[in-house]
């Protein structure tokens, strides 16, 4: 007897057949059923055994069952719940065993796998003071691009910026001139920028069958090593307490080192909203904090136990929909800064970089550190004082549409009449936001045809060639783009120096069907040396 097994789409207690055209979206439900009224699921002394897999746009496994059909009867087979949890994009449903069906479904929610935002960033300095202030010189931090994961795409300024200054840790700050600010001026200065954030999965299986030692972190990328894990401020990797807890796992790769300590950090610390920032130790002692005793403990464990770490600080969406600041963190392995969540990160298989929250700054910015938002000096200093404000707005829309509107106007449309940028005229543009890489390109070259067969094992060559007068050590990534994108392979590399010879590197493609965009990047450790290209291909 044949039994017969189909997906059904449920909204509202009905049932339907799914379709390339089904959209479900949040309360609705995917439901595994037989096809006609009254089939029997039981075989005469035969089971069913059946493997359920749910496989999000991004390539990550969101649900795994097995099943077997003469356990469950016909009214508890599977059901797979939309959450708003979820992202929205195309999910793979695939049942393997004694019975075969593979389908897509477009599931809608309010997560979006590509988030387009538009930050406005002011500054409002006077000069207090009965004298001018002179030679009056200013630096506001931007956003920086962070390849896959975050791009500036258009910034514009209100007053024309003087240079862009780059720190080793890829932070970035517009300077702006002024030759002489008159007692009692006021001046409002500001940018506004168009980000691209997408989410981006990062498999930790697959990385860790392939991790560099320690020892082989140490030696390819000697200056990420010494400066990313000493003790600083707020981080402090030399406490007792902390090298002890650190020293537990040591036994552990470096990359299960870190998620050791990231569910370490969970399991030790209470959440606290604090007023002032404390760091490691004071976290340690008290075991308690809020985003940045979190982000700093973390760190200081890595760094304890020589990984090379660093905080990150974020704007990101609170519970009340109010943007804010929050400190995240990530550590080295394998070539590649790993972004992790440390306060609200449960998932370890996957790394997840939510795609809803804007990067402003890596490294600690604590203390006497010269990583501030804003940084500024004039002449005697000392002598007079100055009163700097600063201040943010964030669109986000879901289309976008309202973005491009607001990009085409010179002006300012303010969300309360009391925006300080509603007498902004955005006069200059910065065109070419890269500027800065233009003589630090690693070159990539694709060979692959753009029709490959995707029943059999293929593979792509591609081709790096260092344009720079060093070598360069960094780590390819290799991003198979299909509603979404998936981190699918990261490759650890070193490319010699003006090479005429390029590095190949051949990347693994099957299980893939239809067209589909294959985008390579390549980056150093500071994120200086890139290299970026595109290939479109036809699996079928």
């Amino acid at each position: 007897m044949i039994v017969l097994l189909q997906l059904y789409h449920v909204r509202n207690g009905n049932a339907h057949p799914l379709t390339p055209d089904t959209v479900a979206e949040v309360g609705d439900s995917i439901l595994l059923a037989h096809r006609d009224e009254e089939p029997p699921f039981i075989i005469q002394n035969r089971d069913l055994d059946l493997h359920i897999l749910v496989i999000s746009p991004i390539g990550t496994i969101v649900d795994s069952e097995n099943i077997n059909l003469s356990d469950t009867g016909p009214r508890k087979m599977y059901s797979f719940p939309i959450l708003p949890s979820l992202y929205s994009g195309a999910y793979i449903f695939q049942i393997d065993g004694d019975l075969s069906i593979r389908n897509q479904v477009f599931i809608k929610t309010e997560k979006r796998l590509i988030n387009y935002m538009l930050l406005y960033y002011g500054v409002n300095f006077i000069n207090p003071n009965l004298t001018p202030l002179n030679n009056f010189e200013i630096e506001i931090m931007i956003p920086p691009n962070i390849s896959p994961l975050q791009h500036i795409t258009q910034l514009d300024c209100n007053y024309k910026p003087s240079q862009l200054i780059i720190d080793k840790e890829g932070n970035k700050w517009l300077c702006f001139y002024f030759p002489q600010i008159k007692p009692k001026e006021e001046i409002n200065i500001g940018y506004r920028a168009l980000i691209f954030s997408r989410l981006v999965a990062f498999d930790m299986t697959r990385i860790l069958a392939a991790e560099e030692k320690e020892e082989e972190i140490r030696v390819n990328y000697p200056e990420v090593f010494s400066q990313f894990t000493k003790s600083e401020p707020f981080i402090e990797s030399n406490n007792k307490k902390i090298i002890q807890l650190a020293s537990k796992y040591m036994e552990y790769s470096p990359i299960s080192r870190a998620l050791a300590y990231l569910k370490l950090v969970q399991k030790l610390l209470t959440y606290r909203s604090l007023n002032g920032d404390f760091g490691a130790a004071f976290a340690i002692d008290n075991r308690y904090g809020d985003c940045t005793e979190f982000a700093s403990l973390f760190v200081s464990l890595c760094r304890a136990s020589n990984i090379p770490a660093r905080l990150t600080t974020s704007f990101k969406m609170s519970e009340k929909n109010e943007w804010e600041y929050h400190a995240q963190a990530e550590f080295f392995a394998n070539g590649l800064w790993f972004p992790v969540d440390p306060t609200l990160q449960q998932e370890t298989r996957y790394f997840l970089r939510d795609p809803s929250c804007i990067i402003l700054q890596k490294g600690n910015s604590f203390g006497k550190s010269q990583i501030k938002e804003i940084r500024y000096r004039y002449e005697r200093i000392d002598k007079h004082k100055v009163t700097i404000r600063s201040y943010k707005e964030i669109l986000s829309e879901k289309d976008g549409k309202k973005i491009s509107v607001l990009l085409n106007q010179k002006s300012y449309i303010p969300s309360t009449q009391a925006s300080l940028f509603s007498t902004f005229l955005w006069k200059y543009s910065v065109p070419t936001y890269e500027l800065e890489r233009q003589n630090k390109q690693i070159e990539i070259q694709i060979t692959c045809p753009e029709v490959i067969p995707s029943q059999k094992p293929t593979t792509i060559p591609v081709y790096l060639y260092n344009r720079n007068k060093e070598s360069v050590s960094g780590a390819l990534l290799v991003s198979f783009i299909k509603g979404g994108v998936y981190i699918n392979h990261l490759f650890p590399l070193t490319i010699e120096e003006n090479s005429s010879e390029p590095k190949m590197v051949e990347i693994p493609a099957t299980n893939f069907v239809g067209d589909t965009v294959i985008e390579f990047t390549f980056q150093d450790a500071f994120n200086e040396k890139i290299g970026f290209t595109q290939k479109k291909v036809l699996f079928q």
